[in-house]
């Protein structure tokens, strides 16, 4: 069983670091070396220094000096070589550390819901995956930056400061823990309000994608105007909660500068006295002067750093909080594998509703035989859709069960499950990929012969071939490039390809011209054999040869027979017949 991924920031990074445990134990000891650099340089400065004032004779100079300037030249190519190894871990850990987290969500996110897919921008979820990576780098980074680095300088500071005099130790170690009592103190709010920023700044860019999506609605209603004042206001919410947190980060930095300057002020009254007492020499002066300014320079570098770094976990937990929410539908622990036979279809009593107040389904049972053709017709709103979104678990039942061949589907994987149905939705789902790639979705081992028999079978391959890069045209967003005929007769060869079992339709001619639906409508005929199929049409000229007619008001079965049958019973399907007809007259 696979474990379930950490929701917080920290914990969620070092779940994804256990694979590179070695490279990130690397990347940790560069960080204690920087530390000894930082502090060994000031120590190089206080061995000349101390050389300096204890050799009588220059001429003697080069010779007492050489040591210490072989040790500092052997420092300096000891970090330089460090710093190379750094930057190959980096290079062989960092970019396989964020492709393994993009990947791993990208297989969460697929598990979710219809229902939380209908309540979230795709544009923003996708930019949210890309922002828990990136941010999860940075994190990573910062901590060894701005949290190891500095705390094992504050360490190696101290060790030193105190060989020269215990009371620079004190010193140091004593501001430190005030230091980082009081920053704590003011940033308790910081991620807080880093994640109200982040909340702000999806939202606003949620808006973006679904006005830049619908531009051609934009610009047939002349709503350019209106959108950018829909942005704007937006915007206002980002930028407020933007200058709340940089308001509270400019007074911790402020504060942070008083206290650095406050250190640096005790130091320099604690060396003059100690060297007016003759317990420190130049060099010690010099040592804990400059490793003074040293870690001046961190704090200095960790209050610039430390507001991107609250940002950063801030905008992960959100976008964590987003993609990680529990599945609301999931397979059972002790899923089986779908198996058909026959392809009969039951539904036992079931009950589902899209709000508390009202059931659209309420103990509704109805079944369907294998290899029978259905069709349902009803009102907008009857529940015709609900029910074929039902059947291949979009939305899982308040009570009763569907029945697959005798097996309950929420007791299957839903991979065996929609393996096994091919559906064709009101929207045909297409790809921004070529033509070939899109028809062979329905069978990625299938032929490229066996694709082009699948389009002449759907009566689109003549439109193919007529285009100057045939199959290998790219279809654009949706397959924002070809009509809405074009696009389904897409979705109908992909369907013929799969050639599954069950075959559900949902409204997939409507966007057909009566010629090309009639042409199709021979293809479908030959794609329906052998199958159990449920066809949802308001043109009900495509339900003529259906072995049995489902009528559907506000969720219940009104009346059901074949066309003729309901043809003369002169209920709902009739009224329906008998307005298409006239329509069509007219």
């Amino acid at each position: 069983m696979k474990k379930t991924l950490p929701r917080s920031p920290l914990p969620f990074i070092f779940f994804f670091l256990k694979p590179y445990f070695g490279y990130f134990l690397i990347f940790l000891i560069v960080p204690i070396l920087w530390a000894i650099d930082t502090s060994l340089e000031p120590y190089f400065i206080k061995l000349v220094l101390d050389t300096l004032e204890k050799t009588p004779r220059e001429s003697e100079l080069l010779i007492h000096l050489s040591y210490p300037i072989l040790f500092y030249a052997i420092l300096r190519i000891f970090i330089n070589l460090i710093n190379r190894v750094h930057d190959y871990i980096s290079l062989k850990f960092l970019p396989h550390f964020n492709n393994r987290i993009v990947i791993r969500l990208t297989k969460y996110l697929q598990r979710h819901s219809h229902s939380y897919f209908q309540h979230h921008f795709g544009g923003s979820l996708v930019s949210k995956i890309s922002t828990i990576a990136d941010t999860a780098e940075s994190i990573l980074n910062d901590l060894v930056n701005y949290f190891i680095f500095p705390f094992i300088t504050f360490c190696f500071a101290a060790l030193i400061m105190g060989t020269v005099h215990p009371l620079f130790a004190s010193i140091l170690v004593t501001w430190t823990l005030f230091f980082l009592l009081i920053t704590y103190y003011l940033s308790y709010q910081v991620q807080s309000l880093s994640e109200q920023l982040s909340e702000k700044y999806t939202t606003l860019v949620g808006k973006l994608i679904d006005s830049v999506t619908n531009i051609l609605a934009v610009r047939l209603f002349a709503r350019q105007k209106y959108e950018i004042n829909v942005l704007e206001s937006t915007a206002q919410e980002k930028l407020e909660k933007a200058e709340e947190l940089r308001w509270n980060n400019l007074k911790r930095s402020a504060v942070m500068e008083v206290m650095a300057n406050a250190l640096i002020g005790i130091l320099i009254y604690a060396l003059i006295s100690e060297r007016q007492k003759g317990t420190i020499t130049i060099g010690d002066f010099s040592l804990v002067f400059t490793l003074s300014l040293s870690i001046i320079d961190i704090i200095w570098d960790i209050s610039r750093n430390y507001i991107r770094f609250v940002e950063s976990l801030g905008k992960c937990a959100q976008a964590l909080n987003t993609i990680l929410i529990p599945y609301e539908i999931k397979d059972s622990p002790d899923a089986t594998l779908l198996l058909i036979g026959q392809g009969d279809i039951e539904l036992k009593n079931i009950s589902f509703n899209y709000s508390e107040n009202k059931a659209l389904f309420e103990n509704l049972s109805l079944r369907i035989n294998g290899n029978e053709k259905v069709g349902i017709v009803g009102y907008s709103g009857s529940g015709k859709t609900t029910l074929l979104n039902l059947i291949v678990r979009l939305f899982d039942l308040k009570s009763g069960a569907i029945l697959i061949d005798g097996q309950d589907i929420k007791q299957v994987t839903q991979d065996s499950l929609h393996q096994n149905i091919s559906f064709i939705p009101q929207d045909p789902l297409l790809f921004h990929r070529t033509i070939m790639e899109n028809i062979r979705y329905g069978n990625l081992d299938a032929s490229n012969e066996k694709v082009r028999e699948a389009a002449k079978k759907a009566c689109v391959d003549q439109f193919i071939e007529s285009l100057p890069q045939g199959y290998q045209t790219l279809i654009g967003e949706r397959g924002s490039m070809l009509s809405g005929g074009q696009r389904q007769r897409l979705a109908i060869a992909r369907a013929i390809l799969k050639d599954a079992k069950i075959l559900i339709l949902d409204e997939a001619t409507s966007a057909l011209d009566s010629e090309t639906e009639y042409y199709i409508q021979q293809s479908l005929e030959a794609l329906m054999e052998n199958k159990t199929v449920l066809v949802v049409a308001h043109r009900l000229s495509t339900l003529l040869k259906m072995d049995r007619i489902i009528a559907f008001d506000q969720g219940k079965i009104i009346e059901e027979g074949n066309h003729q049958n309901l043809i003369l019973k002169g209920g709902i399907y009739a009224k329906f017949w008998h307005m298409q007809i006239s329509k069509n007259a007219a």
